[in-house]
């Protein structure tokens, strides 16, 4: 009898699960976020955001009486990037008023957490969400108008038409209010802009996919920093498109070592994405020996990309001489995607780089034996043998369709001194260098030998560093070297050279001592006329751009000297002050430079 119960229990309890399980609600996207609480979910599956589709969680109250309209659309515009970040384009549970996100959380009670709404529970949260807002130069755009405002004008927050937006993500076609903007908001700014104009540029310039250079074997990229005038966190290059399809289309593994990672989601959730469907993703970076690092997604990323080894490890390790070895960094910018296919260049994945703010080099390669040559010198770091304690790669030369490539590293393989100048040596015709920093002296003397037998030399060179004392820039100049210095807000990042059109140098090292004898880095060379051909077209481009009383002189990386660099919120000189607060972008200053010039 016991038996008979027991079992009548255990099949109500079962048909008890049944039942909630097959009356749970079936999973649908969330194809828009309006607000914290209103949504469009995919109910019919048709990926299209109908009208009937749209859903409003009536409890969540976003306009609470205890609070200012200008707070509460300070907090308004948290709680949907919170949305955005967690509801868009994923599949949630939903039924009566109520989100279930696929990891059986309840969204109400994450957002109520997180304080993006005001509940009796959290006061103190969205009051620090409200101050951590005040710090994000918002504006009300309004869309049809275009016009944008302060958030307390009085045109600002009435029409059912605004977008609350961060400044730097203003449309172009975007014009200031004449009450709030121009004649009330940047007093301080027009005393010292007084007489002058601010000129307008776009932002998020979006570039057609065209590599400089393509054949079956290998794309070759180039960053134009001459269409960009500020920095960007999404993907506008063809470079950034490049590495984002590679990760989106890695079958098995991807393996890369990067100086860091910032701003720039779409790679990371690339990379996320890329693990969740199985993909096995191993990882190096640099972080100094108390395991910081510049770029803080770099951090973030390793909480979900947990197969990383940084650079600390090796942090005062001996040397075989008994000496201790230096402290260095990690600075290589690759990837290896199954086994096959490598994206390298100057580019750090960063919202300066990436982006077209900075210029760059870039190149995908497909070819397995390339690709073998950068798993070794990756195994040797993720097994923790990093800057000198690691070995030389052998067979490290490969034919890949048009192009003859040989990779080396640093700082095994004495780049500059053993590979580089000797190529110095044998130009004939011209040599062409946009390089973000030079100061290695042997690599400086073998140019001025160039130029004194007749070859055409010219550089293009960062105007942060040209400013540093232990630039060659004067030097080289004294010494007949044509050297212009980059005269735009953004950087001349590149580590190439151009020679006598058969060969291209590129890759993530500056040509120091440092790079080529303590950090760790990644070189190619390159033998292809027609991508050296092409390459040498953009690097005359760049040089042109650049007006020729910067073959005499330096604009100053944030000055009004250089493009646009005194209104991009970049620290460009790294003097901890920021556009106007920086003395070179003072309007007293820039008359008497004009006096000057």
């Amino acid at each position: 009898m016991k038996k008979i119960i027991t079992i009548i229990i255990l099949v109500v309890i079962f048909l008890i699960i049944a039942f909630c399980f097959f009356k749970r609600p079936s999973s649908h996207k969330v194809l828009k976020v309006i607000s914290q609480n209103e949504f469009y979910i995919d109910f019919n599956d048709n990926n299209t955001a109908d009208t009937e589709e749209l859903v409003i969680l009536t409890d969540i109250d976003i306009e609470p009486e205890s609070l200012n309209k200008i707070d509460i659309a300070r907090l308004n515009y948290l709680g949907k990037r919170y949305a955005e970040n967690v509801l868009l384009n994923k599949y949630v549970f939903y039924e009566k008023n109520k989100i279930v996100l696929p990891d059986g959380s309840d969204y109400k009670t994450l957002l109520e957490n997180k304080g993006y709404f005001l509940s009796s529970k959290n006061a103190l949260l969205v009051n620090n969400n409200i101050n951590s807002a005040k710090k994000l130069n918002l504006i009300v755009y309004n869309k049809n108008t275009n016009k944008y405002h302060k958030l307390d004008c009085k045109y600002a927050l009435n029409s059912p038409v605004i977008e609350i937006i961060e400044l730097s993500n203003l449309p172009d076609k975007a014009v200031p209010c004449k009450l709030c903007i121009l004649n009330n908001v940047d007093k301080k700014l027009q005393n010292k802009t007084a007489n002058t104009r601010i000129a307008v540029y776009p932002r998020d310039v979006y570039e057609k996919y065209s590599p400089v250079y393509r054949d079956s074997g290998i794309e070759f990229y180039v960053t134009d920093y001459t269409k960009y005038f500020y920095p960007s966190q999404k993907c506008l290059t063809t470079a950034c498109m490049s590495l984002v399809k590679e990760i989106n289309n890695a079958k098995n593994t991807i393996d890369f070592a990067i100086y860091g990672i910032d701003k720039q989601p779409a790679v990371i959730n690339a990379l996320i994405n890329a693990k969740k469907r199985g993909v096995k993703i191993r990882w190096v970076y640099d972080t100094d020996s108390k395991g910081s690092t510049i770029y803080n997604d770099s951090l973030k990323l390793a909480k979900h990309l947990s197969s990383a080894k940084t650079d600390s490890s090796a942090a005062g390790a001996l040397l075989p001489d008994g000496k201790k070895m230096r402290d260095s960094i990690m600075h290589n910018k690759f990837f290896i995607f199954d086994n096959q296919r490598v994206w390298t260049g100057s580019a750090n994945i960063s919202h300066t780089d990436l982006a077209g703010f900075n210029a760059n080099s870039a190149v995908l390669i497909n070819s397995k034996a390339v690709a073998s040559i950068f798993e070794k010198e990756f195994e040797q770091m993720f097994a923790g043998k990093f800057h000198q304690l690691k070995q030389s790669t052998d067979k490290n030369i490969a034919t890949v369709a048009k192009s003859e490539i040989s990779v080396y590293f640093s700082p095994q393989d004495n780049v500059i001194t053993q590979h580089i100048i000797p190529l110095i040596n044998s130009a004939q015709k011209y040599i062409y260098v946009p390089v973000f920093v030079v100061t290695h002296r042997d690599f400086n003397n073998a140019l001025i030998n160039a130029k004194n037998r007749g070859v055409d030399v010219r550089m293009i060179v960062d105007a942060t560093s040209a400013s540093s004392k232990y630039s060659s820039v004067k030097f080289l100049r004294s010494s007949g070297i044509k050297v212009k210095t980059e005269n735009r807000a953004g950087k001349m990042h590149m580590k190439s050279i151009i020679i006598d059109g058969k060969y291209v140098v590129l890759g993530s090292m500056n040509y120091t001592k440092s790079g080529e004898k303590y950090n760790d880095e990644n070189v190619l060379i390159i033998k292809n006329t027609e991508l050296a051909s092409k390459f040498r077209e953009k690097f005359l481009y760049f040089y042109n751009d650049i007006p020729d009383k910067w073959l005499y002189k330096n604009p100053g990386a944030e000055s009004h000297n250089s493009i646009n660099s005194c209104n991009d919120g970049i620290d460009n000189d790294f003097d901890d002050k920021i556009d106007l607060n920086d003395d070179s972008c003072n309007f007293k200053l820039k008359k008497q430079e004009s006096i000057k010039n």
